[in-house]
């Protein structure tokens, strides 16, 4: 693993783009589901996104 260093708005960046993929994921799910559809890789990525989130959390 790299460690690599980031400015707070680089950082600010990263979390804004993770939090509406994680919005968009969370519609999409939303949709399938009242169609009566479980989407378990929809479910995934967004638990990898939301876990990539709180990682960026630790960096401040």
């Amino acid at each position: 693993m790299k460690t690599v260093k980031l400015t707070e708005q680089e950082l600010a960046t990263l979390k804004t783009a993770l939090t509406m993929q994680i919005k968009s994921i969370d519609n999409e799910i939303c949709q399938l589901q009242s169609k009566g559809y479980i989407s378990s890789s929809l479910l995934e990525i967004k638990q990898q996104y939301e876990q990539a989130f709180e990682v960026l959390n630790f960096a401040q």
